[in-house]
């Protein structure tokens, strides 16, 4: 079977979903996940096509998976609350409705880990550590918080307290992107000569094998090397269809 790049099925994946073609979309987005089965960015988008068709049980579920990998994701939790709202899943939904108006770029909420994420949107990171500490403090629960926190402190040239939190949060969500990338990052920093990479690399490859969450939080030089290049899979058979029902 011939190989394809993975870029390749991954815009293929989006352009299936923007021309609502759900069966085909779904279909490939399956094929994908057997080759790549952590991928975020292809449950995310399956989990908002599925919710936009009214599979609401497959949304949820699709997007908790998202969520658990990048739970700074608002567009992921605002879908979510839908989700659990519409499948009368109300603690959940008053949970995901949290995370989604302070990760709300357009209109989030005054809260101290809102404040946080507009100051690191902004790169003033004396601030967003402020913010993002008093939000961990009133809801320490909130990994989005920890993680805001954590990179907050990398760019304050504090990476050892940085990859202490990172570890906190992969204790809670194993295969929280962010994390695995702040523990290689700053394992670098400071030039650890026992620090075994292979777990992390191997998670953020998986999790997010082009690149696309990595590159929008940190630069292509600091990730040299910790992502994969030009990553293929057996190309997909392009009449195969997912036979979903609402």
């Amino acid at each position: 079977m011939s190989e394809v790049p993975l870029s390749q099925l991954s815009q293929r994946l989006s352009d299936l979903f923007a021309a609502d073609e759900f069966a085909a979309g779904f279909a490939l987005g399956r094929h994908i996940l057997r080759y790549f089965p952590r991928y975020i960015t292809v449950y995310q988008r399956m989990g908002l096509a599925a919710q936009s068709v009214g599979l609401f049980a497959d949304s949820l579920d699709l997007l908790q998976r998202a969520v658990s990998a990048n739970p700074e994701d608002g567009e992921a939790w605002r879908a979510l609350y839908l989700a659990a709202a519409h499948l009368d899943l109300h603690p959940d939904a008053e949970v995901a409705r949290g995370y989604a108006d302070d990760l709300d770029p357009a209109h989030p909420s005054e809260s101290a880990i809102a404040r946080g994420r507009a100051a690191a949107a902004q790169q003033r990171w004396a601030d967003a550590y402020r913010f993002y500490r008093s939000g961990l403090e009133q809801h320490p629960e909130r990994m989005d918080a920890a993680l805001g926190l954590a990179e907050a402190l990398f760019r304050l040239e504090q990476p050892k307290a940085a990859a202490a939190i990172a570890r906190h949060v992969l204790q809670e969500l194993p295969y929280a992107l962010k994390a695995h990338l702040l523990i290689l990052l700053t394992a670098r920093t400071l030039n650890l000569t026992d620090f075994n990479p292979r777990r992390h690399r191997l998670a953020v490859r998986g999790l997010d094998p082009l690149g696309e969450l990595s590159l929008t939080w940190f630069t292509a030089q600091e990730l040299r090397g910790l992502l994969p290049k030009q990553p293929s899979l057996p190309a997909w058979d392009e009449t195969e269809r997912w036979a979903y029902a609402r």
